[in-house]
């Protein structure tokens, strides 16, 4: 059961990635209205993804997800907290040239922790692939 689910997750994961790599493409060719669309299409799809997911979280009957939902909002108060941080540091600066390279910087860091969190869902996935083994084991053996 948890292979054909995480292989789903997975495929999921890879539209995902996918969509991020043609969208950045895109992102370095478009003219600055045609980003400006997408950049307001991908807030709302963004949106409207993280309400899918809470819902799944609290629709969910296991107790662990209530644990997942509070840590997943925690994590997106201190996400919404520094970009309001960089933000205001930004619109500080003097250097217009500089509060644009720190913006492709943070670009950068965000996409290298997007891998960590890729690294830690692998993780998890084979933790959970490795219990459901150990029990199978462990029910033919008794």
């Amino acid at each position: 059961m948890a292979h054909e689910i995480l292989s789903v997750k997975l495929a999921e994961l890879d539209d995902s990635l996918d969509r991020l790599h043609s969208r950045i493409l895109m992102s370095q060719s478009e003219n600055h209205e045609q980003l400006r669309r997408e950049i307001l299409q991908l807030e709302l799809e963004c949106v409207q993804a993280e309400s899918t997911l809470r819902n799944s979280l609290r629709c969910s009957k296991s107790e662990l997800t209530s644990l997942l939902e509070e840590s997943y909002g925690q994590v997106e108060g201190i996400l919404r907290r520094a970009k309001a941080k960089m933000h205001a540091l930004a619109e500080e600066s003097k250097d217009g040239e500089a509060a644009v390279e720190e913006q492709i910087l943070l670009a950068e860091y965000v996409l290298d922790f997007a891998h960590r969190a890729a690294d830690r869902a692998l993780l998890v996935s084979m933790e959970a692939i490795d219990a459901q083994l150990t029990r199978q084991k462990e029910g033919e053996a008794s």
